[in-house]
């Protein structure tokens, strides 16, 4: 039973841990795409002078660009980008 008690609590525990962090790798950027959004080629050189490889790219939940592969030094990471400006809203390096 204490077993059983244990497990279950440190199931609850993950799940927290895995829905906040879910919502943090999510950025809104916009409401949705429109004539404003930078064309996917001019994003992806603008990504690239700033020192990314890029592996992936498309739009996210938050309908900001998604970039996934390396940045400048070297760490895998997932990038969004605002999809008018083409700035980095957030970036998440691969633990």
């Amino acid at each position: 039973m204490k077993t059983r008690l244990i497990s279950s609590a440190t199931l609850l525990l993950g799940s927290v841990a895995l829905s906040t962090a879910a919502m943090a790798e999510s950025p809104v950027c916009s409401e949705g795409q429109d004539d404003s959004w930078m064309q996917p080629d001019v994003l992806q050189e603008k990504v690239e002078t700033m020192g990314y490889t890029i592996e992936n790219m498309g739009i996210s939940e938050g309908n900001c660009y998604q970039v996934t592969g390396m940045n400048g030094q070297g760490q895998s990471v997932t990038a969004y980008l605002d999809p008018i400006t083409g700035d980095v809203v957030q970036e998440d390096v691969a633990q």
